[in-house]
């Protein structure tokens, strides 16, 4: 009987272990994926502004 509880045990710790592993990676994996859309997002939102800080530079230095 006694090896048999440790057997259960055994399945059980490994079970878990296996889903905390699962589950750390899943959200590393997030992570590097909320990264990436966030570089994604800065270099959009770059080329979308930067036209207009050019020309606010130029313009100014033009009035002069």
């Amino acid at each position: 009987m006694n090896n048999g509880m440790n057997l259960e045990l055994a399945i059980y710790v490994t079970t878990l272990a296996l889903i905390g592993v699962s589950y750390l990676l899943s959200g590393k994996r997030e992570l590097r994926n909320a990264a990436a859309q966030q570089r994604q997002h800065d270099a959009e939102l770059e080329t979308l502004v930067r036209p207009v800080l050019l020309f606010t530079m130029k313009a100014s230095v033009a009035h002069c």
